[in-house]
This record gives C-alpha cells, sequence and structure tokens, in this order.
C-alpha cells in the first residue's frame, strides 16, 4: 500500500529535502502537491514506512517542515 503525506516547506529548505529524499533512492518520492502553498507530497510504501518516519522525524530537527493535510484540488 502506498502512504502519501504533505508537508508545508519553505523554497530554500526544499532544494535540502529533495536531495535528502533522493540519497534514500527507492523509499519515497517527493512531488510538488501546491506550488502556491509551497506543499509537498512525500510518497512511500507501507513497507518504508519506519525508515521514513525516522527521517521526516531528524529532517524536523534542521528544516521547517509541517505536515498539513492534504491540499483540495
Amino acid at each position: 500500500m502506498t502512504c502519501k503525506r504533505y508537508f508545508h516547506i519553505t523554497g530554500r529548505d526544499l532544494v535540502y529535502l529533495k536531495f535528502i529524499m533522493e540519497a534514500y533512492e527507492g523509499v519515497a518520492t517527493l512531488s510538488t502537491a501546491d506550488k502556491r502553498n509551497g506543499v509537498v507530497v512525500i510518497a512511500y510504501s507501507d513497507f518504508f514506512a519506519e525508515t521514513v518516519n525516522d527521517l521526516l522525524a531528524t529532517l524536523r530537527e534542521e528544516i521547517s517542515l509541517v505536515e498539513v493535510e492534504e491540499p483540495s484540488k
């Protein structure tokens, strides 16, 4: 099953987040969900849920990463 989580992030932190997520190749994907409001979506298999949760917890100590509801279309 694919899990999706949405986060508000500043532009300067987005580059860092993308770099880190790509370093964990095959674990999760990062896409823009709402460009105007700075919302991204991180999608991952439930198999990698623990890894992604640990990674996001660590990243929250370094960058502004606020989990939000799925943006309305």
